[in-house]
């Protein structure tokens, strides 16, 4: 969930400064600070975070606006990939979005293919992704989409550098029940695996696949394909398997988007936060549920984390959805 953690003195500067502009002039932080929940912060609060910066992750998907330096402020982000930013001159611009859209062509060339639809969100700090596609794994031919490539190249883009917070989560949702014929569960989970060891970082990945079939309770939910990360998503109109390296596999619109517009810090649109918050509650009531669900419930999904098989899932192991 999304909250703006603030050191005290860097918030009561903030809001008496702009509250002295006319509204039209009032910058888009203030605007943030007024519509999203926020905890401001002691002296000691902000100390506490200075001595022990991995505690950002106990809020994976936050903003943190602290009495830091910059340099201070940068070696969080990148280290554990929260937006974190020094309250000497808060830049929030990269939470904005860029109204970046690409539209995909059958069998026709689109710049990069991934690395092009992806310039503008992959840059932004990441701790967890998800991916939702119920036909993900619909084709095993590489011009009709083939999954696990495409899986590669999100990944090989979107993944950092550098995470120092413990293991990086991927979460991959789909329905089993959709895929190629000449696919079983167990050979997408061992074929993932494969994935994850030629990306060659140097930090731990938990890999969760849950499986779906129409009979599970979120089923319904998971129509929209999309890449979600804790600051940004991806939606796709047709299918996240949208490229045969740098060729569209079908026609349609790629999104990747950040979490707010200017349009909707001014009160005039939904901001795509919205849409990220939808899918992560479907799954967290799901999470949730797992340990009270009758036996016989937990037949109506697969699920496998890190190449091994489970008899069953007694949780979402994903920090987005803790």
């Amino acid at each position: 969930m999304f909250k703006v953690f603030i050191s005290q003195s860097v918030y009561d500067r903030i809001i008496s400064t702009e509250e002295e502009r006319t509204i039209s002039g009032r910058s888009n932080l203030y605007k943030l600070l007024k519509q999203q929940p926020i905890q401001i912060l002691t002296e000691k609060d902000t100390e506490r975070y200075k001595l022990h910066p991995e505690n950002v992750l106990k809020n994976p998907s936050s903003l943190y606006i602290l009495n830091i330096t910059h340099t201070e402020a940068l070696t969080i982000q990148r280290t554990y990939g929260v937006m974190c930013v020094s309250g000497d001159s808060p830049n929030i611009s990269p939470l904005i979005d860029v109204n970046d859209i690409h539209i995909a062509k059958e069998q026709e060339k689109l710049g990069r293919g991934w690395d092009t639809v992806l310039d503008s969100v992959k840059k932004l700090p990441s701790n967890a992704l998800l991916l939702t596609d119920r036909y993900l794994f619909a084709f095993k031919r590489s011009n009709a989409g083939d999954g696990i490539a495409n899986i590669k190249d999100i990944l090989g883009e979107l993944l950092p550098k550098q995470f120092l917070g413990g293991n990086y989560h991927v979460t991959i949702v789909f329905d089993n029940m959709a895929k190629d014929e000449n696919y079983s569960f167990d050979e997408i989970v061992w074929l993932l695996e494969e994935v994850k060891l030629q990306l060659n970082r140097d930090y731990p990945i938990t890999m969760e696949v849950i499986g779906i079939t129409p009979d599970c309770s979120i089923y319904n939910k998971l129509h929209n394909r999309m890449i979600i990360s804790n600051y940004y998503l991806v939606e796709a109109s047709h299918k996240l398997a949208a490229f045969n390296k740098d060729k569209g596999t079908a026609r349609q619109m790629l999104i990747p988007m950040a979490l707010f517009t200017e349009s909707s810090l001014n009160g005039n649109s939904t901001p795509p936060l919205d849409a990220i918050e939808h899918t992560l509650s479907t799954l967290r009531r799901f999470s949730k549920s797992l340990t009270s669900l009758p036996e016989s419930a937990h037949s109506t999904y697969l699920y496998a984390v890190n190449g091994k098989r489970m008899d069953k899932c007694l949780s979402i192991r994903n920090r987005l959805v803790k």
